[in-house]
């Protein structure tokens, strides 16, 4: 994933999506980033991010963190029925039948 923060450039960083919902998201990075820090996020898939990190818990012996992020926009560059709240729900349903 690609983060940009107001006034700072983190760049691409290794990141890992550990809890996702509607109005946030969890994530696991290598990237240094600040409590109240917004940030724009591009992953992988066709969706853009802008958030605030919420909480943060300490490095692990990997060396990455994990971030809380509270969503304040989200692009879509996909049709409807790949916006991430169709996503989450199809991947729930998923979990619940297996």
């Amino acid at each position: 994933m690609d983060i940009f923060a107001k006034g700072h450039t983190v760049g691409k960083c290794r990141g890992t999506i550990a809890d996702l919902s509607v109005g946030g998201m969890a994530f696991k990075s290598n990237a240094v980033l600040e409590e109240g820090m917004c940030i724009y996020l591009k992953v992988n898939i066709p969706l853009e991010i802008r958030g605030e990190v919420r909480h943060i818990k300490g490095v692990s012996s990997a060396g990455m963190y994990r971030y809380g992020v509270r969503f304040h926009k989200i692009g879509y560059v996909t049709p409807d029925s790949a916006r991430p709240e169709n996503f989450i729900a199809a991947k729930f349903q998923k979990r619940s039948v297996s």
